[in-house]
């Protein structure tokens, strides 16, 4: 019975950290895909472009994008997804590597 509970719990908290990571994949890569030429901070030390600050978020935001996306592949309950359903976990991680690879390309071609 505790067991039980616990697991429900863990697969709970997996998913939740798993759709926050998403909303921020969202939330960051719709600035850089329009390419938002807006400086939110004109007098910081180091004024950025939205989509140039947007870019450097999703690329250190990966690794614990990465990992939310491990942590669901291992913990969830493998009986009620099968396993090629299971890699769709890796979707977002793909999704940010490809932005972040983009964006190192576009800026180091400027």
């Amino acid at each position: 019975m505790c067991r039980l509970k616990f697991n429900k719990i863990l697969s709970a908290a997996v998913i939740i950290i798993n759709l926050i990571g998403c909303v921020c994949l969202v939330i960051f890569a719709v600035p850089y895909l329009t390419h938002d030429t807006f400086v939110r901070n004109p007098d910081a030390m180091l004024p950025m472009e939205s989509w140039d600050s947007a870019g450097m978020t999703l690329t250190i935001g990966f690794i614990p994008l990465l990992a939310a996306n491990i942590i669901a592949f291992t913990y969830l309950p493998k009986a009620k997804i099968k396993n090629p359903m299971r890699l769709l976990f890796f979707a977002p991680s793909l999704m940010c590597l490809s932005l972040v690879i983009c964006y190192f390309a576009t800026s180091l071609a400027n």
